[in-house]
């Protein structure tokens, strides 16, 4: 955690604040009632004084809060925001740092292994090293795909490479392969924008959470992702035919099970400047919309 944002946290002390402006409120009163007597009128009602003591003591303690309260308040949630964004930045990196791992390091030793059983198969004249040699180059095939799959769940090169689009064409065919559900990308851009690296990443982490909870949790059969552009937004959804579930009732925390997935959709997605729906009913699908304004990000990432 970095030290400036840790010392904005540690500054806001709810026991202390809370006894600030309890002493805050407790000499701006005693001010007001030392004043009053010389600001009321000499004939003056019950009502006429309460509201000119009430006026005085919202003009002393409005300052007040705000440097008590308020100010700290919006450093804290500042703060919060920017150790967000240093959390999510640091997780990509970690995981880009993996995924080049297993694919140049564990990936490339495999590749080894792999030519040297070839080899062996080719060149042996015994039958049954032959098949013992044939029989472990598929095996290892097998965990050098898989290498390969999780290399790409972790921070496919793609994205880094081309971009949205086709980093989501390519986990999308993963998924038909693996899960052996209909997936589909529907692509309404007449030329697909290249986005900051920040916010394809964000997107692309989205459509992953939300296929992902269709499969795992709904059920579905058919998912559709769709990446709409105009000239004032981009704009995903992530619509499937699964279960669905009460989306007000869990998200507002009433659930049996905190929606963690979910939760990191919405704080991905206000991290950087967007909005996002979550529509769901039991029995009636799913959808998550997320729209992201162009010029939110070319002002963040100016």
């Amino acid at each position: 955690m970095p030290t400036r944002h840790y010392a904005v946290m540690q500054r806001l002390r709810p026991g202390w604040l809370f006894l600030l402006v309890l002493s805050a409120a407790f000499s701006s009163e005693v001010v007001v009632m030392v004043v009053l007597p010389y600001v009321l009128p000499t004939q003056s009602s019950f009502s006429s004084a309460a509201l000119i003591d009430a006026c005085l003591l919202t003009v002393l303690l409005a300052p007040l809060l705000w440097w008590l309260v308020v100010r700290p308040l919006r450093q804290v949630a500042d703060a919060r925001q920017q150790l967000l964004s240093f959390a999510l930045s640091a997780q990509e990196n970690e995981r880009r740092r993996i995924a080049r791992d297993l694919h140049d390091g564990l990936g490339q030793v495999l590749t080894c292994l792999l030519v040297g059983l070839r080899t062996i198969e080719e060149l042996s004249s015994d039958e049954q090293v032959r098949q013992q040699a044939g029989e472990l180059r598929r095996i290892g095939g097998e965990a050098h795909d898989e290498i390969r799959r999780l290399a790409r769940g972790l921070r496919p090169a793609v994205l880094d490479d081309a971009g949205l689009v086709p980093a989501l064409e390519r986990f999308l065919q993963d998924v038909r392969a693996s899960h052996h559900v209909e997936a589909t990308l529907t692509l309404a851009c007449v030329e697909p924008p290249r986005l900051s690296s920040d916010i394809e990443t964000m997107l692309y982490r989205v459509v992953q959470e939300g296929v992902s909870n269709a499969i795992r949790h709904s059920a579905a059969t058919h998912i559709e992702v769709t990446v709409h552009c105009s000239s004032g937004a981009v704009e995903v959804s992530i619509a499937d035919d699964g279960q669905g579930f009460d989306a007000s009732r869990t998200l507002s925390g009433h659930a049996d099970s905190q929606p963690f997935g979910l939760l990191s959709v919405v704080e991905r997605v206000e991290q950087a400047g967007g909005t996002v729906a979550i529509e769901s009913k039991p029995g009636a699908g799913s959808r998550i919309h997320v729209r992201v304004p162009l010029a939110d990000m070319d002002a963040r990432h100016a």
